[in-house]
């Protein structure tokens, strides 16, 4: 077996069991679902709902409501409609090809699930068929959940008089998985993350927003993450359309492949303890072996578990690092693991920690991160410059950058 892929596979088996009998809404684009990815897009939705993820899937079509919608726009939205609802039931019937679960049957449910109302007057003029979502038929949907059905959703909403109305694909994503009390909304986008960032809170959203005002399909969907985190949904997940597997790259990884939004910080920094040496040396060993990290070994990290602090989400350990005291007023940041997401995160639990306790200067000893210290306030320096007991062991083998930062006071 593959290194790379058992050691991938091991990682995301604590996701797996998180995601089973959780409920996602997932929200597909007239782009998404006219993307050549689209066919790989609906497998990975067909291999989530095997995992055991409650699946309910919001579709837009080509032809969309903006603006007022006139009778003939609406039958055009309606024919788009009902044809990309014909192209997601032919997909989710091959169910998992080139796999033994090809012929498993992926049953979708559909219908008037959502009562919809008109959108009225809005500056002065009448939105016509233009609508906005009146009430989501919450029980009917988990009933069918319940059976293990996908939850198929179109914008198109019905009144209690019967009248058509056309929806706001993103609206009604946002609207359904707040009212579902959803785990998490998960939507389709050319842009793949945001600011490149992989997770961020809603504030923080809200504040990039702005960069987005020139596309204003991804505005929408910006806000539809916004929405959904308000309504009580704990994640919303924006991801590209483009990169095959970036979902399960996004659910089953600790640093994904698109970007997280919730409403406050879900990552958790804390002092490592003794429980957490195993899994702070298994996420060491990989780059002990390549080369990146001095080798250290398990019984190090036991011995001294409190200069470890870690990065946990979900239950998982992401990252860690180690602050190792070198004399009264310096210390070495070490064993640092961990990617944009936690790297940044941990290095500032340290240096807190190193404040707290005296310490006013750190050193970085590396071989490959010498930019990325720099990046975050270090600066270079000479062997000499390190503290005397340390100097004693500088391993002029590896030949290691020093580094140093100078703390506040």
């Amino acid at each position: 077996m593959d290194e790379t892929y058992a050691r991938w596979f091991r990682a995301s088996t604590p996701y797996i069991r998180a995601h089973r009998g959780r409920t996602f809404v997932v929200m597909l684009g007239a782009d998404a679902l006219g993307s050549t990815s689209a066919i790989n897009i609906v497998h990975d939705l067909a291999l989530l709902h095997v995992l055991g993820v409650r699946l309910v899937v919001v579709h837009g079509a080509e032809v969309e409501a903006n603006g007022p919608v006139a009778p003939e726009l609406l039958a055009e939205i309606q024919a788009a409609v009902a044809k990309a609802r014909a192209e997601l039931e032919s997909l989710f019937t091959t169910g998992i090809p080139l796999s033994p679960l090809h012929d498993r049957h992926i049953p979708l449910a559909s219908g008037n699930l959502v009562t919809a109302r008109p959108t009225g007057i809005q500056g002065g003029v009448d939105q016509l068929a233009a609508g906005t979502v009146r009430r989501v038929h919450v029980d009917v949907i988990r009933d069918l959940l319940g059976v293990e059905s996908v939850v198929l959703i179109s914008p198109v909403g019905y009144s209690n008089t019967g009248a058509v109305y056309a929806l706001c694909v993103e609206e009604l994503a946002a609207t359904v998985a707040g009212e579902l009390g959803a785990d998490k909304l998960i939507v389709y986008d050319g842009a793949g993350r945001i600011a490149d960032r992989s997770d961020l809170t809603t504030d923080e959203l809200m504040r990039l927003q702005a960069t987005w005002e020139h596309d204003a399909g991804t505005a929408r969907r910006l806000d539809a993450l916004a929405e959904a985190c308000r309504r009580g949904v704990p994640r919303a997940h924006l991801i590209g359309f483009d990169e095959d597997g970036v979902l399960l790259k996004e659910l089953f990884t600790a640093e994904g492949a698109g970007s997280q939004v919730s409403d406050a910080d879900y990552r958790v920094i804390r002092r490592a303890g003794p429980a957490d040496a195993g899994a702070i040396a298994e996420l060491m060993r990989p780059l002990e072996a390549s080369g990146v990290l001095a080798p250290r070994g398990a019984d190090l990290v036991e011995r001294r578990i409190e200069s470890f602090f870690v990065a946990e989400l979900d239950g998982a350990l992401t990252g860690c690092c180690a602050l190792f005291s070198l004399d009264a007023e310096a210390a070495e940041v070490a064993c640092l693991v961990g990617g944009d997401a936690v790297g940044p995160r941990l290095l500032n639990a340290v240096e807190q920690a190193a404040v707290a306790t005296g310490v006013h200067r750190l050193f970085a000893l590396t071989t490959q991160a010498r930019d990325w210290f720099i990046e975050h306030g270090f600066a270079k320096a000479s062997v000499d410059a390190l503290p005397v007991d340390r100097k004693a062991l500088y391993n002029y083998r590896r030949n290691s950058h020093v580094l140093v930062k100078d703390l506040n006071r």
